[in-house]
């Protein structure tokens, strides 16, 4: 398990993309002519997740906790994220913390449309998404009370996760991702 050292956490205050500030659809509405056809799309996040679909996008993968702001998702949200067609892979990630087990399931997230549920926190999913997802991908995560935030991965991408991947709890899984 990698940990996010306390000292650390200042370095996920600012947005990794860019920012699409506002609230709810009008949000993933101004970003909607980022995204391609074609691109892989991932979400992280059960507001963004919801935006998303509600926006008529189908992400590749998405990943959620069943949690906003540490708070319970309504029912509303729950009911348009049951989407059939979606393989549904669930894993356990404490707080401030990326398991093998997220890692495992984002890899296989990437190969078809796949739906991670985390018990714990999915915030840091965003990590090892930039690391693993191939390049020109989309990963999309909301960014509390201002937004969300829209990367387009590359090679500049992937070296900042590493960059941050560093200043966190050495372990083999870090030496794994920083590998990639």
């Amino acid at each position: 398990m990698i940990e996010l050292p306390e000292e650390v956490r200042f370095l996920f205050k600012d947005p990794f993309g860019t920012l699409y500030c506002g609230k709810g659809l009008d949000c993933v509405l101004n970003a909607k002519e980022e995204i391609k056809e074609g691109e892989k799309l991932i979400v992280v996040g059960d507001v963004a997740s919801y935006y998303i679909f509600k926006a008529g996008l189908s992400p590749d993968l998405f990943i959620i906790d069943g949690e906003t702001k540490r708070g319970k998702i309504s029912d509303e949200v729950k009911k348009i994220m049951e989407k059939s067609g979606y393989r549904s892979i669930k894993v356990k990630n404490p707080p401030a913390t990326i398991t093998k087990g997220i890692i495992d399931a984002i890899e296989m997230g990437l190969e078809r449309k796949t739906q991670i549920f985390v018990e714990g926190e999915e915030d840091l999913a965003v990590l090892p998404a930039m690391i693993l997802a191939p390049d020109a991908s989309i990963i999309i995560y909301g960014q509390p009370d201002e937004g969300i935030v829209l990367i387009k991965v590359d090679e500049e991408i992937r070296n900042r996760a590493k960059d941050i991947l560093k200043k966190m709890s050495d372990s083999e899984l870090k030496n794994y991702l920083l590998g990639r």
